[in-house]
């Protein structure tokens, strides 16, 4: 599938909209297309758990790849690197919405902030294992793809993880232009295109940098391209 004539099929952002998400995989054709979700499966949006699970399911296929997003990372690095007795402390408001679905919304109401991160790690091994191993990009002859962007002014950006999946403008407002065209999310394109009703993909000057993120856990859409194996966009549809 990640032959010369591969088409890729790229989302990103979901962020627990899980209708949106299995619209838009309604148009990918899993014969012929690469599929790639570019991170932040989770938060936001009401449908968390039923979005990683579907994700690790068709990531048993070899032509699906699954990037991690800082709301993934920010999601493992509290409940996996903070001592269980400081948890309670550290509490990570952000997750809420994770947590209502991956507990069950009464399940969550009845629990406290100490049980609800324990909960989770105790229940959800193979969830948090899933989001645990993706990796920050995915690279291919004439594209990369990525959560947030890549750090250009880097030696060399494949080293730069934390980059990948938090810069914002040091990246989008570069004048340095990239290699390869690099399609990223995590920016919401709103925000770029500083019209606050236009969540359609944005394109840099240069034409090399294109960013995804429609909003679509705030009121916006989820976008999906159809990219070739040179980095041209083929099509694109709205969710």
């Amino acid at each position: 599938m990640k032959g010369v004539d591969s088409v890729y099929y790229v989302m990103s952002d979901i962020h627990g909209c899980y209708e949106k998400m299995m619209n838009a995989l309604k148009y990918w054709n899993s014969k012929k297309e690469h599929l790639v979700i570019m991170g932040d499966l989770i938060d936001k949006g009401p449908n968390s758990l039923e979005i990683v699970r579907e994700l690790m399911e068709l990531s048993k296929h070899e032509n699906v790849t699954v990037l991690k997003g800082n709301h993934e990372d920010m999601l493992l690095s509290w409940l996996l690197n903070t001592p269980y007795e400081l948890l309670e402390y550290y509490y990570n408001e952000h997750h809420n919405e994770t947590f209502r679905s991956f507990m069950g919304r009464k399940r969550y109401k009845k629990s406290t902030r100490k049980q609800r991160p324990l909960e989770i790690i105790r229940n959800f091994k193979n969830e948090l294992n899933f989001m645990n191993q993706l990796p920050s990009h995915l690279e291919i002859e004439s594209a990369i793809f990525v959560h947030a962007g890549i750090d250009l002014e880097a030696n060399d950006w494949h080293l730069e993880e934390t980059e990948m999946l938090w810069i914002r403008e040091p990246f989008i407002y570069s004048s340095k232009t990239p290699e390869k065209r690099v399609f990223f999310g995590h920016t919401p394109t709103p925000f770029i295109h500083e019209d606050r009703e236009n969540f359609n993909i944005w394109i840099s000057n240069d034409e090399m940098k294109i960013g995804i993120d429609g909003a679509a856990a705030m009121g916006g859409q989820l976008n999906a391209l159809k990219v070739d194996s040179h980095g041209n966009i083929v099509e694109t549809l709205k969710f």
